[in-house]
C-alpha cells in the first residue's frame, strides 16, 4: 500500500516506499566507497570540508540496511526464526562464502604475479586465513573483501534475532530505543554502531508495525540541510554521527514521499534486482579506478567531479556484468547472489 497524501508530519513506510529506499542506500554505499580517492591521493580533509555532508549521506547506506532488514523480518507477524534462517542461508550465507572464497582466491592467483601488491600467504597462520576470510564480527571486516562485513553481521543478527524479537517486542520503545541511541553514540568501532542499534530498532518498529518517516517535504528538506549544515560547519565525531543519523531519516523519508510518483516507482522496481548484487561486486573495481585516479595525480577540482561521477559508472559497469553473467551462467548467477 503506497503512502497516500497527507496533512499529518508523520506517515508509515510503504513496500515501495522501502524498496526506493534500499536502491538509494545502494547507491550511497557505492558513493562512500568513492571517497577513497582523496584519501590515495593524500588530500587534507580541511581541503574538502565542503564534502563532509555528501560522505554522510553516503555512509549512512549500510544503517539503513540494518534497519529494513529488522524492520521486515517482523513485520508480517507470523515469523518463525527456523523458516527465516533457513532462507538466510541461502540468500546471505551462501552468496557471503562464495564471494569470499572468490576473492580469496584472486588474490591467491595475484600474489604470484605481484607480490608486492597482495599479502604474502606463505606465512599465513590459521589466524590469519581467518581474519582475511571472516574478519571479527561487528569489529573488522573480512580482509580478502572487506565490503561484505555487512553481510556478516546480517548473517550472525538473523541467528540471534531468536533473542532480540522477543526483546524488542517486550521492552517498552521509551527504554529501548533510547539505549539503542546510546550505543549508537558510543565511541565504539562503526561496525557496531551501525549494525546492532538500527537492526535491533528495526525489529522493535516492525513488532509495532510502524516505521514512521517524515511525509513533510518541508520538513524533509530542513532535515537534509541541517545535516550537511552540521556535517560540514561542526568537526569531530558527535557531529558527524549526529550528521549520518539525520540522513538516515532523510532516506526514508524522502522515499516515502517520491514513491507516489508512478515513474520513479516503476524505475525502483526495474533496478531493485541490481541492489544485492551491486553491493557484493561493486567495492573492487571501485576501489581500483579510485587507484587508477589518484596515480594520476588529478586537480583537486577534478578529484572532486571524480567522486561524483565515478558511482555512477561503477554502477554502470555492475549493471552490464550482472545482466551478461545472469543470460551467459544463470544457475551460476542464481547460486552467487542467493537466488535473486
Amino acid at each position: 500500500m503506497k503512502n497516500n497524501s497527507s496533512k499529518s508530519i508523520f506517515s508509515k513506510l510503504s513496500s515501495d516506499g522501502a524498496t526506493l529506499a534500499k536502491l538509494i542506500a545502494t547507491f550511497s554505499v557505492v558513493l562512500t566507497h568513492s571517497y577513497k580517492l582523496f584519501r590515495y591521493n593524500g588530500l587534507d580533509e580541511t581541503k574538502i570540508f565542503y564534502l563532509r555532508g555528501f560522505h554522510a549521506f553516503a555512509s549512512c547506506g549500510v544503517p539503513v540496511f540494518f534497519l529494513l532488514s529488522g524492520y521486515f523480518l517482523v513485520l508480517k507477524g507470523n515469523w518463525n526464526w527456523k523458516v527465516n534462517l533457513r532462507k538466510k542461508i541461502k540468500s546471505l550465507m551462501l552468496p557471503y562464502i562464495l564471494f569470499i572464497l572468490l576473492y580469496a582466491v584472486v588474490s591467491c592467483i595475484g600474489s604470484l604475479f605481484l607480490p608486492k601488491f597482495f599479502d604474502d600467504f606463505r606465512n599465513f597462520t590459521i589466524v590469519d586465513w581467518y581474519d582475511h576470510l571472516i574478519g571479527i564480527p561487528f569489529i573488522s571486516g573480512p580482509q580478502f573483501y572487506g565490503p561484505l562485513w555487512f553481510v556478516r553481521d546480517l548473517i550472525i543478527l538473523n541467528i540471534l534475532s531468536f533473542i532480540i524479537a522477543p526483546i524488542a517486542k517486550k521492552v517498552p520503545g521509551y527504554i529501548l530505543l533510547p539505549i539503542m541511541a546510546i550505543v549508537y553514540f558510543l565511541p565504539i568501532p562503526q561496525f557496531v554502531r551501525y549494525s546492532i542499534p538500527f537492526f535491533v530498532a528495526g525489529i522493535y518498529c516492525g513488532t509495532k508495525k510502524k516505521l514512521p518517516v517524515i511525509c513533510n517535504r518541508y520538513i524533509i528538506a530542513l532535515v537534509f540541510a541541517v545535516g550537511m549544515i552540521i556535517s560540514v560547519s561542526i568537526s569531530g565525531e558527535l557531529s558527524w554521527k549526529v550528521s549520518v543519523l539525520l540522513m538516515a531519516a532523510f532516506i526514508l523519508s524522502v522515499s516515502g514521499t517520491i514513491v507516489n510518483n508512478n515513474s520513479v516507482n516503476n524505475i525502483s522496481h526495474r533496478l531493485i534486482k541490481y541492489s544485492f548484487p551491486i553491493y557484493l561486486l561493486h567495492e573492487y573495481p571501485m576501489t581500483v579506478l579510485m587507484r587508477i585516479l589518484a596515480l594520476k595525480h588529478i586537480s583537486l577540482s577534478l578529484s572532486v567531479f571524480a567522486f561524483f561521477i565515478s558511482p555512477w559508472v561503477i554502477i554502470a559497469l555492475c549493471i552490464f556484468v550482472i545482466i551478461v553473467w545472469r543470460r551467459c551462467l544463470p544457475k551460476v548467477f542464481a547460486l552467487f547472489v542467493g537466488g535473486r
